[in-house]
C-alpha cells in the first residue's frame, strides 16, 4: 500500500527536476549549447522551490478537477446494484435542459451583480477615506474592515440569524422602536435576497480596502499636483487620475469578488436552506443537494465543472475588459 505521504514526496520530485529538466533540454537543443547557462541554474531553482506548492495542487486540487471531469462522463453513484459505464455528455445535456439549474444559475447572477459594484464603490470610497487620516487611524481602520474576513462563515451565519430572527432580532427591535411591524426576513421571498446583498455590502470589503489602500497610496504625488496646476476639479482628478492607475487593482477586486460571488454557498446552507421558494437557491447549494441528497455524483460533478467554465470565462471578459499596462 503506498500512502499518501509518499504520493506528495514523488510530485514534489516531479515538479524539482522534470519541468525544469525539460525547458534546460530544449534550450540546449535549440541553441546547440553543451555548458549550463545562468537562466538554466535560475530555472532550476524557481521549480525546485515551487515543487512543495505544485506537489500540493496537484493532489488536492489538479487531481481531484480531472477526477471530477471523467466522472461527469459517467452515471456514477452510489445506488445499490448499478454499475457505473461511460455516458458521455450525456450528464451535460440534462444539465441544459434541468430547470432548477438555472434557476440557480439567475439566483447567483442577481446575487453577483447586487453584490460586486457596490463592493467595489465602497471599497475604493473606504480606502480613499482612510488614507486621509494619520497613520495609526489608518491601521486600526483597515484591520477592522478586514476583520469580517477572517472570521468563519458559521459564525457569521450565527450572528445574522441573530440580528435578522423573524421574533426578537435585532433588527426587528429596532422597526418595534421606530413603530414600524416586524419583519419574517429570512422567511420572506422579497426579503431574504435584500438581506444577503445588504450584509455583504457591510462585511465583505476588507480585502478590497486594503489592496486598494496600497494602490493609492503609491501613486505619485506629483500627478495630482499637475492636475491641481491645471485646475482640474475632484470629479475630473479622479476620473482622469486615480482611477485609469488603479485599474490593476480593480481588475483583482473583481475576479476575486466575481470568484467569491459564484461560490457563495454559507448562508443558503445555514441560514435560509435555499428558501423561501428557492430565491435563495444558489449554485453551489444546488451541486451540494444534488451531491449529498440525490446521490447523484456524475451530475454534481457535471454542475462542478460547468460552474467552474463559467466563472473562468467571466474572470476573463472582466480582466480583458479592465486590463492596463499602467500598475501602481
Amino acid at each position: 500500500m503506498i500512502y499518501p505521504l509518499w504520493y506528495l514526496a514523488g510530485l514534489v520530485l516531479f515538479w524539482a527536476v522534470v519541468p525544469a529538466g525539460v525547458l534546460i533540454g530544449f534550450d540546449l537543443v535549440r541553441t546547440k549549447r553543451r555548458t549550463l547557462a545562468i537562466r538554466h541554474t535560475q530555472w532550476f531553482w524557481g521549480y525546485l522551490f515551487l515543487a512543495v506548492a505544485m506537489a500540493w495542487s496537484s493532489l488536492f486540487l489538479f487531481y481531484p478537477l480531472l477526477k471530477a471531469g471523467a466522472q461527469s462522463l459517467t452515471n456514477f453513484n452510489l445506488a445499490a446494484g448499478e454499475a457505473t459505464h461511460w455516458v458521455g455528455l450525456a450528464n451535460y445535456r440534462d444539465l441544459l435542459t434541468d430547470p432548477y439549474w438555472w434557476q440557480a444559475i439567475g439566483v447567483t447572477l442577481i446575487f453577483v451583480a447586487g453584490t460586486l459594484p457596490v463592493s467595489i464603490i465602497m471599497s475604493l470610497f473606504l480606502a480613499m477615506q482612510i488614507l486621509k487620516q494619520r497613520p495609526r487611524v489608518q491601521t486600526f481602520f483597515k484591520a477592522a474592515l478586514y476583520l469580517p474576513g477572517v472570521i468563519s462563515p458559521v459564525v457569521g451565519a450565527a450572528v445574522l440569524k441573530w440580528i435578522f430572527h423573524s421574533g426578537d432580532g435585532f433588527a426587528n427591535e429596532i422597526l418595534v422602536k421606530l413603530g414600524l411591524p416586524m419583519q419574517n426576513w429570512f422567511g420572506d421571498p422579497h426579503l431574504a435576497m435584500p438581506v444577503l446583498i445588504v450584509m455583504t455590502w457591510l462585511g465583505a470589503n476588507g480585502v478590497g480596502v486594503i489592496v486598494y489602500a496600497a494602490a493609492l497610496g503609491n501613486i505619485p504625488r506629483t500627478y495630482y499636483e499637475v492636475a491641481e496646476l491645471d485646475g482640474a476639479s475632484r470629479f475630473l482628478t479622479f476620473a482622469n487620475v486615480t482611477w485609469p492607475l488603479i485599474k490593476p487593482t480593480t481588475i483583482f477586486v473583481t475576479v476575486t469578488s466575481l470568484i467569491g460571488g459564484f461560490q457563495i454557498f454559507a448562508p443558503a446552507l445555514l441560514i435560509t436552506g435555499g428558501g423561501p421558494l428557492r430565491t435563495t437557491w444558489f449554485v453551489n447549494y444546488h451541486i451540494y443537494r444534488t451531491f449529498y441528497y440525490q446521490n447523484e455524483f456524475a451530475m454534481a460533478s457535471a454542475m462542478a465543472i460547468v460552474l467552474m467554465g463559467l466563472i473562468v470565462f467571466v474572470s476573463i471578459v472582466s480582466y480583458r475588459w479592465l486590463a492596463t499596462d499602467v500598475e501602481y
